[in-house]
C-alpha cells in the first residue's frame, strides 16, 4: 500500500490522518500528526508518514484483540492490505476479480461499488442525477437513450463512452465521496466535497452531498471502530489509484 500512498497529496494525507484518529487504539496519533505537518516541506518526514499511515491502516484492519494476539505470537499484529480489501468487499457486498496489485484491487473495489450504485437507479433517475451534477443535456440524453435501448448490464462503460474518462472519474469521485460522507458524517466530509469540486469544476456545488445514494447503502453494518476507518479509507484510496489511470492486472 506504500506505493499508492506515495501518490497522495497533502490534502489526501490530511484526510487519511483525520480518519485514522482514535482515542482507543495502539496507534500513535501524536506522531502521525507531527509527521503530517513536517511532511509538507521535508522529504524524510513524508516517507516516515507513509510508513506510519500504512502501518496504522493495517492495524485497523484487525480487531484490537486479534492484533494483540498476533503481535505477541508473531511480532506483527497487522493484517495484509489484500486481506483488508477482501474484508471491505465482503462488508459492502461487492465482488471483484482476485489478483493484481493492491492498487488495482482498490480500483476494482471503487468501480464495483459505483457500478452497484448506478445499477440501483432507473435510467430516468440517472438522467436527473447527471443533469443536477452539471453533465451536458445532449450527452445526458444520449446516455438515457442508450440505457433504455440496451438495458443496464454495465453503466460505467456507457458513461466513459459518451462522456470520456475525465468526466467519468468525476462521477466516480462524486459517488464515492457521498458514500464516505454517509459513513463519517456530512460535516466531516465537507472538505472532501470541496476537493472533488476543485478537481471537477464542471460539477454543480450542491452542498455537502453531490449525489443522492440509493437505499441499498443505508443498511451498512459498520458497527465497531475498525470498519468506520477501513471502509472509507479503502474507498478513498481507490479514488487516488484511479487518478493516474487504471492499473493493469499482473
Amino acid at each position: 500500500m506504500k506505493t499508492l500512498l506515495a501518490k497522495c497529496t497533502t490534502e489526501d494525507f490530511t484526510y487519511l490522518s483525520e480518519t485514522l484518529e482514535s482515542y482507543f487504539s495502539f496507534t500513535d496519533d501524536k506522531k502521525r500528526k507531527k509527521l503530517l505537518s513536517l511532511s509538507k516541506t521535508d522529504t524524510k518526514s513524508r516517507e516516515l508518514l507513509i510508513e506510519t499511515i500504512d502501518s496504522q491502516i493495517k492495524y485497523f484492519g484487525s480487531s484490537d484483540l486479534a492484533y494483540l494476539k498476533r503481535h505477541l505470537l508473531q511480532g506483527n499484529g497487522a493484517v495484509s492490505a489484500s486481506e483488508i480489501i477482501e474484508d471491505v468487499c465482503e462488508k459492502l457486498k461487492v465482488n471483484i476479480k482476485l489478483g493484481g496489485s493492491v492498487e488495482s484491487r482498490l480500483e476494482k473495489l471503487v468501480k464495483s461499488v459505483v457500478e452497484k450504485e448506478l445499477l440501483s437507479k432507473t435510467p430516468e433517475e440517472l438522467y436527473k442525477a447527471f443533469k443536477e451534477m452539471g453533465v451536458g443535456d445532449i450527452d445526458n440524453e444520449q446516455i438515457l437513450e442508450h440505457l433504455k435501448k440496451n438495458g443496464k448490464v454495465a453503466v460505467l462503460p456507457v458513461i466513459v463512452q459518451f462522456l470520456g474518462p475525465e468526466i467519468a472519474l468525476g462521477i466516480i469521485e462524486t459517488i464515492i465521496i457521498t458514500l464516505i460522507a454517509q459513513i463519517i458524517g456530512r460535516e466531516a466530509a465537507k472538505q472532501l466535497v470541496k476537493e472533488v469540486i476543485k478537481r471537477n469544476p464542471w460539477l454543480n456545488a450542491l452542498g455537502p452531498a453531490l449525489w443522492v445514494v440509493s437505499g441499498a447503502w443505508l443498511a451498512f453494518d459498520l458497527q465497531g471502530p475498525a470498519y468506520r476507518k477501513t471502509v472509507p479509507i479503502c474507498l478513498y484510496l481507490g479514488i487516488v489509484a484511479l487518478r493516474d489511470g487504471e492499473e493493469a492486472d499482473s
